[in-house]
């Protein structure tokens, strides 16, 4: 009887752990008030969100709300298998401590003409910790897990296994100036397997993007190497290097912005009017691979320019007076990085001084749409085609624009075009070269014989710079 009652208290534990949510488990903002989202490795925004099991690395969720309300917000930690759907595992099993905890960490903005709460939670802390490794959800949610805040990927990894990636001349010959692929081998006489064919998948990313990833099997192993050499099994468009625009400091003419003009009550920011690139040659040029980076440089002695130059505003009957050499005249030898103010309970200067500003993405295209729409892209929106970034057609001046509320930083960002059907294409406004450099995540899932859950044993981030091409 007893082991009757342990098989059943055991299945309802395994079943038990997967529940249906009203919502996707992407990367994803539900609340209209809440902006800038990051999680950032041990305070570092451009890393891919990857911790190993068991070391003392850390992410870093940071977010603003812009309802300047003092909210209660909670986290809560959902494990999922490789396909991003909860796992058989209960909580007790993935966790050491407590879930759905109250989030504790808020400071208010300082001397922005935007208010806001900036809000961050450390996870593993000394409430939560994780067991295993795997995929997992970051939920905050403020009644209720069923109307989230927000959501959040990461992953754990064991590092079991050794990764090697080498670029390769693309198998796709009719495009290979145009197309990257990578050849993946994996060493893991370290890492005892049964089946190691059946036991192990891959997935690979482009620059972070969850939405430009390929999944494939093993083609054979040779002793304790496994291999993935089948030809266009990892093969990407190349596409080009990210557009940018720098808004760190709002009294010079950052990269890519033509025009700031301020008021009293918000700052407009338009940027250079943009082009496609379908027909353009490669040019290398720097770039964060898609990604965000919130930072601010302006500081007057211990007060703000944003107060001095607000001073100079409300005596000018025309704002339009303040053009930009008025502005420079503030800032000659005055723009200096502010100190970090790390610690467990206090915000960082450059996340809570920062303000926000309207930034208009201008481009001007004769492309001929059908069904498509033309949207903006990047990691400041998930790679995802929200409404705010749509490109609207303005038939007096002849150009597709936007209009975004975002914090001050450095941004990458692609011009993408989307079908009714949510079909994502970055070439034809992008163009694509095999040149481009680009970053590419590997995750390699492993289910043994018995297992209830995808482990992550092997992780590795291969750069295109950095290797040369393997015939």
């Amino acid at each position: 009887m007893k082991i009757y009652i342990i098989i059943f208290l055991f299945i309802q534990t395994s079943l038990g752990a997967i529940t249906d949510y009203p919502f996707e488990f992407k990367n994803a903002v539900y609340d209209e008030y809440i902006k800038s989202v990051s999680l950032e490795v041990n305070n570092l925004p451009t890393n891919f969100p990857v911790l190993a099991l068991n070391s003392s690395s850390y992410v870093m969720l940071k977010f603003d709300d812009l309802l300047n309300e003092e909210r209660s917000f909670y986290y809560k930690i959902i494990h999922c298998d490789k396909d991003w759907k909860p796992s058989r595992l209960s909580e007790i099993e993935y966790i050491i401590g407590y879930n759905d905890e109250r989030m504790r960490n808020y400071s208010y903005s300082v001397n922005t003409k935007t208010q806001y709460l900036h809000h961050w939670q450390q996870i593993p802390n000394k409430d939560t910790k994780l067991k295993v490794s795997g995929n997992y959800l970051l939920i905050v949610y403020e009644d209720k897990i069923d109307y989230p805040m927000l959501t959040r990927r990461f992953i754990v990894s064991e590092n079991k296994v050794q990764v090697n990636i080498n670029a390769i001349y693309p198998g796709d010959v009719e495009n290979i100036r145009f197309k990257q692929e990578m050849q993946v081998n994996i060493n893991f006489e370290k890492f005892k397997m049964r089946n190691p064919l059946e036991e192990i998948s891959l997935l690979m990313l482009q620059n972070d993007n969850w939405y430009v990833a390929e999944e494939s099997k093993p083609s054979f192993f040779s002793g304790t190497i496994l291999k993935f050499n089948k030809l266009k099994t990892f093969d990407f468009w190349g596409l080009n290097e990210f557009r940018q625009f720098d808004t760190r400091t709002l009294f010079r003419l950052g990269r890519g912005v033509d025009f700031i003009e301020r008021n009293l009550k918000s700052v407009d920011v338009l940027l250079m009017l943009d082009e496609p690139r379908r027909d353009k040659v490669y040019l290398n040029t720097f770039d964060f691979n898609g990604r965000f980076v919130i930072d601010n440089f302006e500081r007057l002695n211990n007060n703000t320019i944003t107060q001095a130059l607000d001073a100079v505003v409300s005596n000018i009957k025309n704002d339009k007076d303040l053009r930009q050499t008025q502005k420079d005249s503030f800032v000659n030898s005055i723009i200096t990085r502010d100190p970090l103010l790390d610690n467990e309970y206090k915000a960082e200067e450059r996340n809570i001084r920062s303000d926000y500003t309207n930034v208009t993405f201008v481009l001007k295209d004769d492309l001929y749409l059908k069904d498509e729409s033309i949207y903006v892209f990047g990691a400041m929106n998930n790679w995802l085609p929200n409404e705010d970034y749509l490109m609207k057609y303005d038939d007096s001046r002849g150009v597709y624009s936007t209009t975004v509320p975002l914090k001050q930083g450095f941004y990458n960002y692609y011009y993408g075009l989307v079908d009714p059907k949510d079909n994502f294409d970055f070439k034809t406004m992008e163009g694509s070269w095999s040149d481009t450099e680009n970053d590419y995540q590997t995750i390699v899932y492993y289910r043994g014989l018995g297992d209830i859950y995808d482990r992550i044993i092997g992780f590795e981030t291969f750069n295109t710079s950095a290797s040369r091409l393997i015939r």
